[in-house]
């Protein structure tokens, strides 16, 4: 996870600038002369749609009535909801680890009953079972496999409610979004205010 108070830090000598042309408004936070984590937010307010673009990948999201620049403060202590907002973007919101999904894996399947040999204990058959399932960790993009995904549900049927969900976690990019954008409008309101 992305320790956003050391991340602010890359955005100390950032400058706001804030273009308003009706309909389309465009914030830009950068540092003068340099690209480092510059970041633009584009919103186009008569489609309610937000392009976000610079250093920091590319995003595009549409909602019906609030994204744009007045209202998208609704999205910065919210990226949950921001998130299913999204339609396409460059850089991942959520990767894999591969630690973590074998804990997920041992927390899910603890109260299950493994298939075991007569001479294997439960432990055994246990470390058995989640070690063939593992071995179908695809990669910390992906997670698990199809593979890992039949295995499981031969120990849980109802494990396609937390499957995709063993070993994600977020990348921080979207919460990155919200503080840039949470510092460029604290800046624009301290030099409206000063």
């Amino acid at each position: 996870m992305m320790d956003l108070e050391k991340q602010k830090e890359h955005f100390k000598e950032h400058v706001a600038t804030l273009t308003d042309y009706g309909n389309i408004k465009i914030l830009d936070f950068a540092k003068p002369g340099s690209s480092n984590y510059r970041i633009r937010f584009l919103f186009e307010e008569d489609y309610y749609r937000l392009h976000i673009s610079g250093d920091l990948g590319e995003l595009i999201a549409t909602n019906f009535n609030n994204m744009c620049y007045e209202e998208f403060n609704d999205f910065v202590h919210n990226t949950g909801y921001f998130e299913v907002k999204i339609n396409c973007n460059s850089r991942p919101i959520y990767e894999y680890d591969y630690d973590k999904t074998w804990q997920d894996l041992e927390e899910h399947l603890k109260d299950f009953e493994f298939p075991k040999y007569e001479w294997e204990t439960e432990e055994e058959a246990r470390k058995d079972k989640i070690d063939e399932i593992m071995d179908d960790y695809v990669s910390d993009r992906q997670g698990l496999g199809s593979r890992a995904y039949d295995l499981v549900s031969e120990i849980d049927s109802d494990c396609f409610e937390y499957f995709d969900d063993l070993g994600k976690q977020s990348t921080g990019i979207l919460e990155l979004y919200m503080l840039a954008f949470e510092l460029a409008q604290e800046q624009l309101k301290g030099n409206a205010n000063g």
